[in-house]
């Protein structure tokens, strides 16, 4: 790892977390002013050769793609996105997994915005194809990464389903459940469990109630106990999937 002087460090991480501040306290001109904040960041230290120092840089292009998303602007986000995928892909330190699994699961965000499936549905691979997934490392960044992973699967499932592609979307969201179903962290399970519930929706929909209710099932019985709302959120939604199977019926399967 290059180092430089470690006052470029101190002054990188002092303008990103003013900007921050702005950012997190909101309303007025809060956004303007958080996103000038890391834009004055940015232009400072963009050619820094130290990765702490860059990974500031960094933070402050994601930070900042949120308040554009924020403000409306999906298409300045994804420049924003597009710009940290082009400045530290292929940096040899681990330093910036975090922002690059944000940026690439940011772009997906974007097109769905701009409603441009294709270029959603290559984000989401292209997240899947050159993040790692490292369950035995629960830092604070490997759980975001991981979280973005999960999320990135899950969303690939949907946008084929949106497309008229149920069998690959199924597909995908069996691959979610048996590559994260066993982690340990609830933001990660929480979209196991969603894809899972996913599932038995599309199993009803092929009238393959059995297969339905053992996704339910499994939802149930594997993340009942987690505290942990959103995560509940599909235990809910699962039990409820369970009682409708379970009442009377008039249709023949």
């Amino acid at each position: 790892m290059t180092t430089v002087h470690g006052d470029d460090l101190a002054t990188a991480t002092a303008m990103f977390e003013a900007g921050k501040a702005l950012q997190l306290r909101g309303g007025g001109s809060a956004g303007a002013q958080a996103l000038a904040a890391y834009d004055d960041l940015i232009a400072r230290f963009r050619h820094s050769p130290d990765p702490l120092v860059a990974c500031r840089v960094a933070d402050a292009l994601t930070w900042g793609a949120h308040i554009c998303m924020d403000q409306g602007s999906p298409e300045r986000a994804l420049a924003r996105y597009q710009q940290t995928i082009d400045m530290f892909e292929g940096w040899p330190d681990d330093v910036f997994r975090r922002n690059l699994a944000v940026a690439w699961g940011g772009k997906a965000i974007a097109f769905k915005k701009l409603n441009r499936p294709a270029e959603r549905l290559h984000a989401l691979a292209e997240l899947a194809r050159r993040i790692d997934y490292r369950p035995w490392d629960l830092s604070e960044d490997e759980t975001v990464v991981s979280e973005e992973l999960a999320k990135g699967a899950l969303n690939y499932g949907a946008t084929l389903q949106g497309q008229g592609r149920d069998q690959e979307a199924m597909a995908a969201w069996h691959e979610l459940t048996n590559r994260f179903g066993n982690d340990a962290r609830p933001g990660v399970l929480e979209f196991v469990a969603w894809a899972a519930a996913n599932l038995g929706d599309a199993y009803l929909e092929t009238r393959q109630r059995d297969e339905a209710a053992a996704q339910w099932n499994y939802v149930v019985t594997r993340f009942a106990g987690i505290d942990h709302a959103y995560l509940q959120e599909q235990v809910d939604r699962a039990r409820e999937s369970l009682k409708g199977l379970a009442r009377p019926r008039w249709w023949p399967w």
